[in-house]
Order: C-alpha cells, then sequence, then structure tokens
C-alpha cells in the first residue's frame, strides 16, 4: 500500500473500476428482470406482487448507480485529502443522497421473493405470516438505518456543508446501527435460500431433482454471503478517508442488490428457457402449453363391472397461479370397480398449493348381456 501524501499515494483512484462493476451489476440484473417481465407477460400472461417490486428494485439500482457517477465525477474513490473543498462536500453529498435507493435496491427483492415463495409452496397460515414478517421487519429496519444515516447529525446539511457548524452522535453508533441491518438482510436471505430445500426434501422425488429445484429457488444464498461481506465495508462510514474508503461499500451495495434481482428472477425463467433451448428445464412433463398449466382436470366416467388399470405418472407440481415447476415419475396402479357411476377425476381448483395430479389411461371390459 503506497506511503500517505506520495505521488502514489495521490494517484490512487477507485472511482472507474467501481463505476465499470457497478454498471456491469445492474445491467446484468436489468437483463434478468425484463426475461422475467417477457415471460410473465408474454408467455403466462399474467404479473404479480413480486414482478412490480423487481423492477422498483431495478429503478432503485439505476437511480443508485446514477449518483455514484455523480460523486465519482466529484472525485469519491480518491483519497479525501487530495480533493478540493468543492469536491469533498459534493462527493459526501452524491453518496449519502445513492445510499437510500441503494438499500432498498437489496431490500424490496427480499419481499419479492418471499411473495413468491409463499405462491409457490403453500405455507401454513403462521409461516406465511412469519415470512412476510421478517421480509417487513427488514425494510423497516433497512429505513430506520436511513434516517439514522441523515439525523445523526443536526443539521443535516452540516455533513456535507462544511460552512454549517452541527452535533453529530458518535460514527460508531451509525456503523453498529448499519452492521445490524446488514447481518439482519443476510440471515433473512439465507432463510429464504434454505426454506424451499426443506420443503422439497419431504417430497417424493429424484435427488437430482431436488438439488435442481432447491438451487434454482436458493440461489438467493449467494446475496446472504454478498451482505455478510458488504457488512465488513460498513465501518468505512466512520472513516476519515471518506471518499476512498466508502468507494467499496457503494459498490458491494449494489452488487448486493443486483444479485437479490437475479436470484429472486431465476426462478420464473423457466419457459424462456425451454424457448430458447427447445428442452425442459427443472421439470420432465411433456407439456408446454404455459397457460394452461395447472389447470386441474376433470370428468366423469362410467362402469359397469369393470377393471381399471392404469399406469400413473405421479406429478408434483409447484403451482402459482399460471407459473408451473413440474416433476414426474412412474408408480403403476390398479384400480377396480363395479357398478354405478364412479367420479373418477373431481373438477377443483388449486391457486397456490403443491399438489399431485394423475394422468392415466382407462381400459373397460364390458360384461355380456
Amino acid at each position: 500500500m503506497p506511503v500517505p501524501n506520495t505521488p502514489e499515494w495521490e494517484a490512487e483512484n477507485k472511482g472507474p473500476a467501481s463505476l465499470g462493476i457497478i454498471i456491469s451489476v445492474t445491467i446484468l440484473s436489468t437483463l434478468f428482470t425484463a426475461a422475467r417481465l417477457y415471460v410473465r407477460g408474454r408467455i403466462l400472461g399474467k404479473f404479480h406482487l413480486d414482478d412490480f417490486l423487481i423492477v422498483a428494485s431495478v429503478a432503485c439500482s439505476w437511480v443508485n448507480v446514477g449518483t455514484a457517477i455523480v460523486a465519482v465525477s466529484y472525485g469519491n474513490g480518491r483519497h479525501f485529502e487530495t480533493l478540493s473543498l468543492e469536491q469533498k462536500q459534493q462527493a459526501i453529498f452524491w453518496t449519502m443522497v445513492g445510499f437510500p435507493a441503494g438499500v432498498m435496491s437489496f431490500g424490496l427483492p427480499k419481499a419479492a421473493v418471499v411473495a413468491l415463495l409463499t405462491r409457490i409452496l403453500n405455507p401454513c397460515p403462521w409461516h406465511r405470516n412469519f415470512l412476510w414478517g421478517m421480509a417487513l421487519f427488514t425494510l423497516l429496519s433497512l429505513t430506520i438505518n436511513m434516517v439514522c444515516l441523515f439525523i445523526h447529525c443536526q443539521p443535516t446539511n452540516s455533513l456535507w456543508d462544511f460552512s454549517v457548524k452541527g452535533t453529530c452522535w458518535d460514527k460508531w453508533v451509525l456503523v453498529s446501527i448499519a452492521i445490524y441491518t446488514g447481518s439482519l438482510g443476510a440471515f433473512v436471505d439465507a432463510y429464504l435460500a434454505v426454506y424451499p430445500a426443506t420443503v422439497l426434501a419431504k417430497l417424493q422425488m429424484s435427488m437430482q431433482k431436488k438439488v435442481a429445484l432447491s438451487v434454482a429457488l436458493g440461489i438467493g444464498s449467494i446475496s446472504s454471503i454478498v451482505a455478510i461481506y458488504k457488512c465488513t465495508r460498513v465501518p468505512s462510514l466512520a472513516s476519515s478517508d471518506f471518499s476512498y474508503d466508502t468507494s467499496d461499500l457503494v459498490i458491494w451495495t449494489i452488487v448486493e442488490g443486483g444479485t437479490m434481482i437475479i436470484a429472486a428472477c431465476i426462478p420464473v425463467l423457466q419457459p424462456l428457457g425451454e424457448t430458447l433451448f427447445g428442452k425442459r428445464m427443472l421439470i420432465s412433463s411433456g407439456n408446454k402449453n404455459y397457460k394452461n398449466f395447472g389447470s386441474a382436470p376433470s370428468g366423469r366416467m362410467r362402469s359397469e363391472n369393470s377393471n381399471l388399470s392404469k399406469r400413473v405418472p405421479r406429478s408434483l407440481t409447484l403451482r402459482y397461479d399460471n407459473d408451473i415447476i413440474s416433476l414426474e415419475e412412474m408408480t403403476t396402479t390398479t384400480i377396480a370397480a363395479s357398478g354405478g357411476q364412479e367420479s373418477v377425476l373431481d373438477k377443483r381448483q388449486f391457486s397456490g398449493k403443491i399438489i399431485r395430479t394423475d394422468a392415466f389411461s382407462v381400459s373397460v371390459e364390458q360384461g355380456r348381456k
């Protein structure tokens, strides 16, 4: 590391590299979101709450990118002592203005993931409330964190206007609050990643399919790792070299939001993958009519002195309205029926539940009169 106040030290600048990273991550998360909207709007024909939350998250990411670009233009990423008074004030101002949008970029996707999982996995009421409680409590904590960021000095503009004298809390109080909210976010990400695997582990399907679905629904664990690492960058808020040290915090704030957005989009992109690659992804069913996916079969069959034999593909279907993830396993069952009218299939509405679908062929022998 260069010695302070040497030409090498003065030349250090994280700004261009940080912009390259955050713009790349945000473009990637935007592409995933666009693919998600294409699947929901064009293929499935219906949008849900989680789609709107993800769009809001992407918008927040771009707001943070915009403020970061302005901050870098004023010298953010360079050592604080090398900046002019105007550069110091503007670098602090634009960095701080970007933080609220940045934290919402990774806070809102948590609520989007909860909306998706509660619709797919249909948890019991108390667990549903627990999941939503976690997401909303995290958003509340992040909001309080941002409020504290702007009120820890009074008047607020004394944070960036050096001509105004203000009274501030100890900087480490703010750092402690930020580390708490970061740790809470990491825990919630980890829980939402593990929860689908615990549900899938109880279903009768091959290990390969369990792993594939668990990875697709639990890829948000990457965001948990990013959040944990970001907590190590939070002490930069108390650094005297604010413009240089907080550059890493800005990067990891946007990277956390981007990874969370991408993780929330991946489980929804199955139909697009099949359209592009021409094969089933995560599922083995042959039906590609997504708009009719999950509609319960209905009908009645009449038999007299008949034996009904069926080879049943036992289909475990994760259904959330028009969105389907399905897995099949074959079993053989024999049903004997005699006389009367047998209702073999009943018309039912399965909304947002894990259902079992039996598809079978029936052969009937009529007795001689």
